[in-house]
């Protein structure tokens, strides 16, 4: 993921109802190159006939995410869904449902075959509080238990990436480091003044790349902006400020480390 840039790291939501206002949308964004196809969208889009449309304008812009948290149905439909998506070479990430089992997820990344779209598993909704809600519909009590179990089930059986949020996307990135292939997309993306809506563990661009995401979904504080162009503009350069300083640690670190060389060196050509 080290080569991705600022720009491709970007993913807007196109949380609004209809596939007009999308493409819209989409042509205000000259500066953006990856989209998100939420639910209400993608339903709304087959219902019209004009889901078609939509993915076809974004086909030069350049990449989808399909966010349709696909259902923990039967192994065999999973697998037709799925399979139907790969077709598709600018579709690029594609969720599946947190309840879904084991072994429709298998089913799933059998069906993908290659190496798109990225199959990711939601282990908890950014929009639930990590502690009564967990208790109300899991029955759990320790949330960082709870999440880890369900990306190890994920990331064992098939999925590529987590959808996390908050002080989760540290958590995720300690038990799968970037060298884990592990892709972490971050929801709930909020720059610093901007209403935190209906999520409950949100970040803000650079904290969620310092803290380890892949991938920041934006939507409402691009999109409900005057100048929506210039609100995701300001995100890019947020998140390259982030991956500037993220360098300058690693170059400090690494030159450390070098500097430390020398002395082993000399006694090992004295050996």
């Amino acid at each position: 993921m080290d080569h991705l840039t600022a720009k491709d790291r970007l993913i807007v939501a196109l949380d609004v109802p209809t596939i007009d206002e999308a493409i819209s949308v989409v042509e205000k964004l000259d500066n953006v190159s990856f989209f998100k196809i939420g639910l209400r969208l993608y339903m709304a889009g087959a219902l019209s006939g004009k889901l078609a449309t939509l993915v076809e304008r974004l086909r030069p812009q350049g990449q989808i995410f399909f966010d349709l948290k696909f259902p923990g149905d039967i192994d065999t439909t999973i697998a037709t869904v799925v399979g139907d998506f790969k077709t598709t070479p600018h579709v690029k990430l594609l969720t599946l449902n947190e309840f879904m089992p084991a072994a429709a997820i298998r089913a799933a990344r059998l069906a993908r075959g290659g190496q798109t779209p990225k199959l990711l598993m939601v282990p908890y909704l950014s929009s639930l509080d990590g502690s009564g809600d967990l208790r109300q519909i899991y029955g759990e009590h320790d949330f960082e238990t709870f999440l880890l179990g369900r990306a190890k089930t994920a990331i064992e059986n098939g999925c590529e990436g987590l959808i996390a949020s908050g002080d989760a996307i540290a958590l995720f990135r300690r038990a799968y480091p970037k060298s884990s292939g592990v892709i972490i997309v971050s929801p709930g993306i909020r720059p610093l003044g901007t209403s935190t809506d209906d999520h409950k563990r949100f970040t803000t661009p650079g904290e969620a790349i310092r803290l380890g995401a892949d991938y920041l979904v934006v939507g409402r504080p691009i999109l409900k902006d005057p100048e929506p162009r210039t609100a995701a503009q300001q995100i890019i350069s947020e998140i390259e400020s982030a991956l500037t300083n993220q360098g300058d640690q690693t170059k400090g670190h690494n030159t450390a480390r070098t500097k430390a060389r020398p002395d082993v060196s000399a006694r090992n050509a004295c050996a």
